[in-house]
């Protein structure tokens, strides 16, 4: 089943198993320590359910399970990282890990039972036709299907000299709908506006959990931390205690399986 036209970012497939492979490493605490949570507000959005089976696809070290959890939900979290599942176990011991893809993940155990399938900054790292094809089967009938991302807003100029050292790639319309196919209804959108409070070193530290950090070269990180060191001193003026508000924006988008014979 072929995927709908977005212009939401996609990657090929070599390119989605260098930076899924990125994240499997050591750095997973300092991953987990740095990036942003979740609004409580989006899992509400996402479903009317108050709680039930949630499978959280590209889970990470559970950034969105923490708000699963809270909400009282069973939870499994697959990602292909095992560093990063270690992590999320540590903090959510009840939660079911599985380390795996998205693409080559047995859904046998959990086919048609989840009340919801959520990808939490993680669509863009799997091939569009399988992971649909692996939501709809681990989907109840009357089950909801969800994407949620965070990005950066780089409708600030300074904002977008920022990723683009950083190389966040944090520039794609944040309007536009995540790609999935035919098998499920149209997305339907999300926003929340907010800002990242972070010192300087902490943004050192964001760039570092970004995965062309991790999977470039010694030499091209300390170009990266010298340009990002005179960006924000040099030119922005910042003090390295001072308070940077970092403004992003959070997508969420739910949608439904299309009934048999239905469009």
């Amino acid at each position: 089943m072929s995927a709908r036209r977005s212009s939401a970012t996609t990657l090929n497939r070599d390119a989605r198993t260098r930076y899924q492979l990125a994240f499997d490493t050591d750095q997973a605490e300092l991953y987990h320590s740095i990036r942003p949570g979740y609004q409580a507000e989006i899992l509400p959005f996402l479903t009317s359910r108050s709680a039930g089976l949630a499978i959280d696809l590209g889970a990470g070290t559970g950034l969105f399970t923490d708000q699963l959890v809270a909400a009282g939900w069973d939870v499994v979290a697959v990602d292909p990282a095992a560093h990063m599942l270690h992590i999320l176990a540590a903090n959510h011991p009840d939660v079911t890990t599985v380390v795996s893809s998205v693409e080559e993940l047995d859904t046998t155990a959990w086919q048609n039972q989840a009340d919801l399938v959520v990808c939490a900054q993680a669509w863009h790292w799997i091939d569009t036709v399988q992971g649909c094809h692996q939501a709809a089967e681990l989907l109840a009938a009357e089950g909801t299907f969800a994407v949620v991302h965070h990005q950066i807003d780089t409708s600030h100029d300074w904002v977008l000299r920022l990723c683009r050292i950083m190389h966040s790639g944090d520039v794609h319309p944040i309007e536009k709908p995540p790609q999935v196919t035919e098998q499920f209804t149209e997305p339907e959108g999300a926003w929340w506006h907010w800002h990242q409070r972070l010192n300087v070193e902490q943004i050192h530290q964001l760039m570092m959990s970004r995965a062309y950090y991790l999977r470039t070269t010694p030499r091209q990180r300390a170009r990266m931390h010298d340009n990002l060191q005179w960006y924000l001193l040099d030119h922005l003026g910042y003090t390295e205690d001072d308070t940077i508000q970092l403004p992003y924006v959070t997508a969420a988008w739910r949608m439904h399986k299309r009934q048999l014979g239905r469009h």
